[in-house]
């Protein structure tokens, strides 16, 4: 998914901060609107233009944004390319009490939820 950076980058960025165009990358990789991507990640509206305006993230919003960004392309590469993968994202899953992966991200454990689904996705563990 080329329009995402990639594991190595993304991990370089996080002692750091991501900058906005990866967040903006992402909205487009979803086909959602950043506002509605800034609330998923738990990014209130006023923060979100903040950060718009000074380019980049915080280390926080950083690490929740970085960890999105390697579930989407662990997904990305479990169903071998297919840039529909992100549609998961946007599917409720009985696995997470019928909530879409996007919305868990607003939390630590709602992010860690998603990241084990993914990984007995990988292992070839049903739903």
């Amino acid at each position: 998914m080329s329009l995402l950076l990639s594991d190595t980058e993304t991990d370089d960025y996080v002692d750091g901060c991501l900058p906005f165009m990866v967040f903006e990358r992402v909205a487009k990789a979803f086909s959602m609107n950043e506002k509605m991507l800034g609330k998923h990640l738990g990014v209130p509206p006023r923060r979100l233009s903040r950060v718009a305006r000074a380019g980049h993230f915080s280390c926080r919003d950083s690490r929740r944004l970085a960890a999105l960004i390697r579930i989407l392309l662990a997904t990305y590469e479990l169903f071998d390319g297919d840039a529909q993968a992100a549609s998961l994202f946007l599917t409720s899953l009985r696995a997470l009490n019928s909530r879409t992966p996007i919305e868990m991200f607003s939390t630590e454990d709602g992010a860690t939820a998603v990241t084990d689904l993914v990984g007995r996705l990988e292992n070839g563990i049903p739903l």
